[in-house]
């Protein structure tokens, strides 16, 4: 079972809270970015696949960042994080910002994300088939990172980042919640709903560090639409 959860939700924490604490078998639980333009989180991949697979062995939660100013305060993986790493920030940050695997309450095992979801995938495999027998291992061979054997000696050369993707590897179609392919009227109108929302009067009410994070925002939007703006105005 695929369960998800909305940052934008009041109740999102005590909701998270409450269904680690229940959980009586295996659960994954991870967050993930969501926006108008992009497919629900329990039909993306690794999690589809997840549930087809091994649906019947582990549940997983799925706490969706919309990117609204109604949730934009909120961490409830970061709370959730501290909560059962009181002591150790490092593995605390590191279960915030990747897969986590709990029963009963009880942290089993902390997947990192790294980055495309088939790579995901394998090591979510992985994990599950330490933490249950009638899980089999991935392939080893299909293990993300392998090289072929001809190839170990070549010299390694930098790829340069895909389009709309900065150095630092941020893609700023995820970041404004727009499908790749999608037209610039679509494009624009994305765009305009997700700026509108940190406009200066619709945080006025809030504390200064929320509005500061609602400025930080609005400049990270505006520069990603540039990028897209930029590639959608290409032949």
């Amino acid at each position: 079972m695929i369960e998800v959860l909305y940052f934008s939700d009041r109740s999102v924490k005590r909701k998270l809270f409450e269904r680690v604490g229940t959980a009586s078998g295996p659960l994954m639980v991870t967050a993930v970015r969501h926006g108008p333009h992009m497919r629900l989180p329990e039909r993306r991949a690794p999690f589809l696949e997840l549930e087809r697979s091994f649906g019947e062995v582990v549940d997983q939660l799925l706490v969706a960042d919309e990117g609204k100013v109604e949730g934009m305060w909120r961490d409830p993986m970061g709370d959730l994080a501290d909560a059962l790493f009181p002591k150790d920030r490092r593995r605390a940050y590191a279960a915030a910002g990747g897969y986590l695997f709990l029963e009963r309450g009880v942290v089993r095992a902390v997947v990192p994300k790294h980055g495309l979801p088939h790579e995901d995938a394998y090591f979510l495999q992985l994990a599950l088939s330490r933490l249950c027998p009638e899980v089999p291992e991935p392939d080893p061979s299909e293990r993300p990172g392998r090289r072929k054997r001809w190839a170990e000696d070549a010299p390694r050369r930098e790829a340069p980042p895909p389009k709309g993707v900065r150095q630092d590897g941020r893609d700023a179609w995820a970041l404004l919640g727009i499908r790749r392919g999608a037209s610039m009227p679509e494009a624009k109108r994305a765009f305009r709903a997700l700026v509108a929302q940190y406009h200066p009067d619709k945080v006025a009410h809030l504390a200064a560090e929320f509005r500061e994070l609602a400025e930080r925002r609005t400049r990270q939007i505006l520069e990603a639409w540039e990028r897209v703006q930029s590639e959608l105005e290409q032949p």
